[in-house]
């Protein structure tokens, strides 16, 4: 502790800083939870965060001047946050990752990470490996599709452990020996799990076909917390040109992902749709605003090289989400929402039973659990500066 205040004394005299002080509140008991600082100092460059004489560790995410870190939180808690202008000397252990691989056509170098790529057109499915962006914690990982679709698929882990870096999605026979995780879920035209589609009431969810413009992004690879953004401009939807953004974001020590979708243009009035697929044998929980299923597939169609697996997705609406309906279709289970301040956020989860803190539970608790687990993510998390 002296030394970090020694630290923090000469930085003081050569670099500006900014000491202060923030109180976090939620409801009940929340484990690593997620604290999103969004009043960052535009001169900042890096962040300390400390509570009760121990550094937390942190990570500046300066294209969404925020600052993030995941704490245990009891009723409240409050987080000593000082912000500097000189770069990050220090460095925390990874706990989430993002990546997205373009195909160079190289045998030499298949692959090219890139954190920006767009497209006029409906032409990027192929030319991405896995197909457009991920991100993975510990606990599981999730990939969203740059095509018509945009629907999010999930990857299962059977340890607790960053791997898609290694994996790229596809692992190979030796690491499914070693226990990496994989693809466990065949979306086919449903929902997937988490994604916000658009709604007709007699023909289902249209896909994104009429655009000027598409572009996915990986805002954050970590450490504490990692974002991919799907962009759609110029899209004419309902007979309306409107721009949507959906931005995903998922936290160390969580597999439920954060769900924010923002639009611009004339969207009053206009029905978009969440929720869960449906798949074979399956089982479900709807509340009011609140979804979770657990079934069984194939997740490819090589049915003697993957098994059948056992999946419970769900989702959660907060209370400032506006819906509208509950109907659900043949392959989905589903809420129909419209925006509320050009904006319509969420929480969505999967387990998997081959996960091993999973592997002992019923499939009811599976799901339940899944279905807890939204709920109490999708509860607020209040940020407040008080010094």
């Amino acid at each position: 502790m002296l030394l970090f205040g020694a630290a923090v004394a000469m930085l003081c005299s050569c670099t500006q800083t900014e000491n202060r002080t923030y109180r976090v509140t939620v409801e009940g008991e929340r484990t690593d939870c997620p604290v999103v600082i969004a009043d960052v100092p535009e001169w900042a460059q890096s962040v300390v965060v400390m509570s009760e004489g121990v550094e937390i560790p942190s990570q500046l995410d300066k294209c969404l001047s925020e600052a993030a870190f995941v704490a245990d939180v009891a009723g409240e808690k409050e987080f000593s946050v000082t912000f500097s202008e000189a770069v990050a000397e220090q460095t925390y252990p990874a706990r989430v990752n993002a990546q997205m691989w373009w195909k160079t056509g190289d045998e030499q170098n298949p692959y090219e990470e890139k954190d920006t790529l767009f497209s006029f057109k409906d032409d990027m499915y192929r030319k991405l490996h896995h197909h457009g962006p991920a991100i993975e914690s510990e606990w599981a990982a999730y990939r969203v599709y740059f095509d018509k679709k945009q629907t999010i698929d999930t990857y299962g882990k059977k340890q607790k452990q960053l791997e898609l870096r290694e994996s790229m999605w596809y692992s190979t026979n030796e690491q499914l020996e070693a226990g990496f995780g994989h693809d466990n879920l065949r979306v086919f035209g449903s929902i997937g799990v988490g994604v916000l589609k658009g709604w007709d009431p007699e023909n289902g969810m249209p896909h994104i076909t009429d655009f000027k413009r598409r572009e996915a992004r990986v805002l954050a690879k970590g450490p504490v917390r990692a974002i991919m953004e799907m962009e759609v401009e110029g899209w004419n939807y309902c007979g309306r040109e409107i721009s949507m953004t959906s931005r995903y974001t998922i936290y160390a020590g969580h597999s439920d992902v954060v769900v924010d979708n923002f639009f611009e243009g004339d969207v009053e009035g206009l029905t978009f749709v969440t929720g869960v697929m449906k798949m074979l044998d399956t089982k479900v929980i709807k509340e009011d605003r609140a979804v979770a299923q657990i079934g069984t597939d194939h997740p490819e169609n090589d049915y003697d090289k993957w098994p059948k697996e056992t999946v419970a997705l769900a989702v959660a609406l907060p209370e400032d989400v506006k819906i509208l309906s509950a109907e659900d279709d043949k392959l989905s289970y589903l809420y129909q929402v419209t925006p509320t301040d050009n904006r319509i956020s969420y929480v969505m989860d999967m387990w998997w039973r081959k996960s091993s803190w999973l592997s002992e539970l019923s499939d009811e608790e599976l799901m339940t659990g899944a279905l807890a687990s939204v709920k109490k993510a999708a509860q607020p998390i209040v940020v407040e500066r008080t010094k």
